[in-house]
């Protein structure tokens, strides 16, 4: 048969739970410590540095260039841009190609490039656990289904070809 005993209580003095309450308190106001790390993992993360739409002999292009290695991502058309609570997010065009580069620095800010007939915005969303999203507003006529494209990556860039 087993048998159970209780701990014997020690000689060292814990601290109470209201000592480890504040403690907790003043760590988590501070957020010091907290903050310093998230401020250095962002530090690593590739920050998109430029932004540029041109036209090829297939189509038209964006390119996203970061400052490191290019992010992994994830992208789809949308009907309609929204933000956090809802709210519609006016962008030129009518057809909505949004991207979310994984990984991608916070810090990641970058003006609306130049379009063109075509591509008729770039434009950064917002930056949501981990996710950079950034949204293309594409021209279309009425009824036009969503326009083929490719993505593809080269080292620190992440090309989007819009074909014709």
């Amino acid at each position: 048969m087993a048998t159970t005993s209780s701990p014997e209580p020690s000689d060292v003095p814990s601290a109470s739970a209201s000592e480890s309450a504040s403690a907790s308190a003043s760590e988590s106001v501070d957020g010091s410590s907290g903050e310093a790390e998230e401020e250095a993992h962002n530090a690593k993360l590739p920050k998109v540095t430029e932004v540029k739409v041109t036209e090829t002999a297939e189509g038209d292009r964006v390119t996203f260039t970061f400052s490191g290695p290019a992010p992994d991502h994830l992208d789809t058309y949308e009907e309609r841009l929204e933000n956090g609570e809802g709210r519609p997010i006016d962008i030129r065009g009518s057809k909505f190609l949004r991207i979310a580069f994984v990984g991608a620095s916070p810090d990641s800010h970058f003006a609306s490039p130049a379009g063109n007939e075509r591509v008729m915005e770039v434009r950064h969303l917002w930056h949501f656990e981990g996710e950079l999203s950034v949204a293309i507003g594409i021209a279309a006529p009425d009824g036009a289904p969503d326009p083929a494209y490719d993505i593809t990556t080269k080292g620190k860039q992440i090309v989007v070809d819009i074909k014709d």
